[in-house]
């Protein structure tokens, strides 16, 4: 694990994931204006899978796995791809893009619980305080203010909190089991595993099927497969391995500061001066949280 506090390559990839999975909300959204909540979360899973399996066949040399690790990565898969992916896609489907990525900004909160009861990590008030500014940075980014909390989104608002509280899981159990197995082996399982696990839900409920769906909402997919689900979930897993699932996770406050980015030009939204200051909000937040 990294020890040193300054910059490292690490930090780049955090970014990079938070980047590619801030995006992943306007395209997310286009998508499913034409394909049914679940059948795009199997879709991506299935496409990412395709994709990422033969590189993990060259790579990966020991593909051996224990009676008790291949039942305890099955359970990751549960909770990490589909779990997390289903309560991702259906909440976005019912609330709006601003709070699904202010609500799934509360991960730094279940994980340092969830880390405190399961790996017994030392919570030292730095950091709980960096998260608690953090917070408040990804709120300002997002809403502003306190309008825009309506009755009509708290069924997906709810479902998207199940969503933060399954990745906060996911995190923290994975770290136990990338003692013994590498991040590659892992990913490869935990999406071969999912996969399986959606392929029920592969049909297009919507009317016309996959065949009658457009061009940009196949990009969608597409884009949200390859570069949500392959490129940021694999420098996820590495990023968990060399810094921790606590310093990873202060990371999950810089999506909403993209996703805003991504949803100016792709969905028309419109950024103020507060959103601005919650951005420099969040990046204070995770450097208090991360130093010493």
């Amino acid at each position: 694990m990294e020890a040193r506090k300054g910059f490292s390559i690490t930090d780049f990839y955090m970014i990079l994931v938070m980047t590619l999975w801030g995006s992943d909300y306007p395209f997310a959204k286009f998508a499913m204006r034409e394909v049914s909540p679940m059948s795009f979360a199997a879709m991506r899973t299935l496409m990412a899978t395709v994709i990422l399996f033969p590189f993990f066949l060259r790579q990966e040399k020991d593909w051996s796995l224990s009676r008790k690790h291949f039942l305890a990565l099955i359970g990751l898969a549960c909770l990490g791809t589909f779990l997390n992916r289903v309560c991702w896609s259906v909440g976005l489907n019912l609330t709006t893009a601003s709070n699904a990525g202010l609500l799934m900004a509360a991960s730094p909160i279940f994980v340092l619980i969830v880390s405190f009861f399961f790996l017994r990590t030392d919570v030292t008030f730095r950091a709980a305080v960096g998260v608690l500014v953090s917070f408040v940075g990804v709120f300002l980014v997002i809403k502003g203010d306190w309008k825009g909390w309506s009755s009509h989104t708290f069924r997906g608002d709810l479902i998207i909190l199940g969503a933060a509280l399954s990745w906060a899981f996911f995190t923290v159990l994975a770290k136990k089991m990338l003692k013994d197995h590498s991040s590659l082996k892992m990913t490869a399982y935990i999406m071969l595993i999912g996969t399986v696990l959606f392929l029920p839900f592969l049909p297009n409920e919507k009317a016309g099927g996959w065949k009658e769906i457009s061009w940009m909402a196949w990009f969608s997919v597409i884009y949200v497969a390859v570069m949500g689900n392959c490129l940021a979930y694999f420098l996820w897993i590495r990023g968990i391995q060399n810094i921790g699932p606590l310093r990873a996770i202060l990371y999950q406050y810089l999506m909403p500061v993209t996703a805003v980015l991504f949803a100016i030009p792709f969905l028309g939204e419109t950024i103020r001066a507060t959103q601005v200051w919650g951005a420099a909000v969040v990046f204070g937040g995770i450097f208090l949280a991360r130093s010493k």
